[in-house]
């Protein structure tokens, strides 16, 4: 199976990592035979600094990183279709969506995956527009 079935956002991965409501669905995801978890190439910034802010141990926060993004999931990139899918989804909303979690959706939609997430800000995009999973608060 080549196809990401589930694009998991920052949130996803730092509920998984730090064992968060919602950790079961995704280490789900990478259990099943049938789902192929992936991140958007916005997801590598984030991710790193977002741990690089949590965790004291910035050694740790690395290797964390890494098997998050090289092992675990596999990366798919923000190109032109993606930026376009972004700018409408901004235009779309009546809300403002901020630029990274526009793309970071817009990859989602561009691959026909699921956006696994727990941001309140994704929940502006209409379901008909990115298929989601909300994980717990």
């Amino acid at each position: 199976m080549n196809k990401v079935t589930h694009l998991l956002d920052t949130s996803a991965l730092l509920v998984h990592y730090f064992d968060e409501p919602g950790a079961g669905v995704v280490e789900q995801l990478w259990a099943t035979g049938s789902a192929r978890p992936g991140v958007s190439a916005v997801t590598v910034t984030e991710l790193k600094h977002r741990l690089g802010e949590e965790m004291s141990d910035r050694g740790e926060a690395r290797e964390a990183a890494a098997a998050y993004l090289n092992e675990l999931t596999v990366c798919l990139p923000a190109d032109r279709l993606v930026a376009e899918f972004a700018w409408q989804l901004k235009e779309a909303s009546a809300e403002r969506i901020p630029l990274a979690a526009a793309l970071i959706a817009a990859t989602a939609r561009a691959a026909g995956a699921v956006l696994v997430h727990r941001d309140p800000h994704f929940e502006r995009i209409p379901l008909t527009v990115v298929d989601q999973v909300v994980l717990p608060a």
